[in-house]
């Protein structure tokens, strides 16, 4: 069998297919991706992006450890999705909304995110966290040893 397309979407696959995958985890072990290409049946090789690369990648690993869903992002997320995909706590993600920091709409009592407004903010605060991180490796660089300070100073 290795896979079956259901009608919803869903692929069910073998223990067969599931054992490959276990297989080339194992081989690969704890080395990076540097590239994935597709064959196909006229010889043809097609070069797999590198986010692709690491989505099959990430795939392959759960699969090789058992049942993985795979889904699309809806065009809205429910505010426990939305925080934990920017990796702040649903409360933080709250002050932020009521902030104006990121645009939410209401359906009912319920609070609803764009998914394109939540990558958004995701990719600005990775940025922001990003440069605070240089500033301080360049502070930290500018300063020395800390090992020379005298206890107690």
């Amino acid at each position: 069998m290795s896979t079956k397309l259901l009608s919803n979407g869903t692929v069910l696959v073998d223990e067969d297919l599931r054992k490959q995958a276990e297989a080339l985890v194992a081989e690969a072990h704890d080395r990076s991706l540097s590239g994935l290409f597709v064959s196909l049946d006229d010889g043809q090789q097609i070069k797999v992006s590198a986010d692709l690369g690491r989505f099959f990648v990430g795939v392959l690993e759960r699969l090789a450890h058992g049942p993985v869903s795979v889904m699309t992002l809806p065009d809205e997320l429910t505010t426990t999705t939305a925080a934990e995909m920017l990796g702040i706590s649903r409360p933080t993600l709250m002050k932020l909304i009521a902030a104006g920091e990121i645009a939410s709409t209401k359906v009912g009592s319920h609070t609803r995110l764009a998914t394109k407004d939540v990558l958004e903010c995701k990719k600005i605060r990775d940025q922001r966290r990003a440069a605070s991180f240089e500033m301080l490796r360049a502070t930290d660089d500018g300063v020395g040893d800390l090992g020379d300070i005298p206890s107690g100073a």
